[in-house]
């Protein structure tokens, strides 16, 4: 995937591209945008020429990522619609206060901050003591410490479930983004450690949850999370920011918290 985005595409090829992506056919994609078949053919072959809003219209309904988006309508020979502004713009003011809130307002249960690769962006003093007690302090992107530490050094005791659902989640991201060179880098580094210490099995999918278990001191801690995303940003840095919520699952994790 990633190789494709790297080539100087056309309109055309992009808009084909992503329509087999999503799994419709020409038909299928212009009967949900009112766009005969014939005239996505002709756009996807370069016989005619896209409107900035037919582009958008059309990027809008494959859920194309802001970036693929801009590139877009660039290669339709419009300008971008999306800017990622440095941290601390004054139009970001708003929503970094709310993401500060929500992770604080989460204590004392933990909660982080994630951008697209699960770079870390914020964390809460929960999640900050509960990374550094389960021995993941040092690391400042999740799938890399999760493809670090063997099976052996982990102190996640489902370490097959977790690295399993884990693997699940991020393939499913690229497969949404349409690829990414550093979190297809990482999500090779996580399966090649699967495969090196896990056994590849089934994990029980009967579960009403299925937590992430740490042993901290001598303790099983399990968490289970839930995550959130704004809805309205046009930002494309926030637009990619993911904030997980953590939620002890039993009466020792709650315990834990709460001392």
């Amino acid at each position: 995937m990633e190789k494709l985005q790297s080539k100087n595409l056309t309109f055309g090829e992009i808009l084909s591209d992503w329509r087999k992506r999503r799994r419709f056919s020409q038909l299928g994609f212009g009967l949900s945008v009112d766009v005969s078949s014939r005239h996505l053919s002709f756009l996807e072959t370069g016989r005619a020429n896209p409107s900035r809003e037919m582009v958008l219209k059309l990027t809008d309904r494959l859920e194309m990522p802001k970036g693929e988006i801009n590139r877009a309508l660039l290669a339709a020979g419009f300008a971008p619609a999306y800017v990622a502004r440095p941290p601390g713009d004054r139009d970001l003011v708003p929503i970094e206060s709310a993401i500060e809130k929500m992770l604080e307002n989460h204590m004392p249960y933990p909660a982080i901050s994630i951008d697209k690769v699960w770079n870390i962006v914020g964390a809460n003093l929960a999640a900050m003591q509960l990374m550094g007690e389960a021995g993941f302090g040092s690391y400042s992107n999740i799938l890399l410490a999760l493809a670090e530490q063997t099976k052996e050094q982990s102190t996640i005791v489902n370490w097959e479930e977790a690295i399993g659902l884990s693997l699940e989640r991020v393939r499913t991201e690229l497969d949404a983004i349409g690829g990414n060179s550093e979190l297809e880098h990482l999500e090779k580094k996580l399966t090649a450690r699967f495969l090196t210490d896990g056994r590849d099995e089934e994990f029980d999918r009967s579960q009403a949850v299925i937590p992430t278990k740490f042993d901290v001191g001598g303790r099983v801690i399990s968490v289970f999370s839930t995550f959130a995303q704004f809805g309205t940003v046009q930002d494309m840095a926030l637009d990619e920011l993911k904030i997980e919520l953590m939620f002890p699952l039993d009466e020792v994790s709650e315990k834990y918290f709460k001392n």
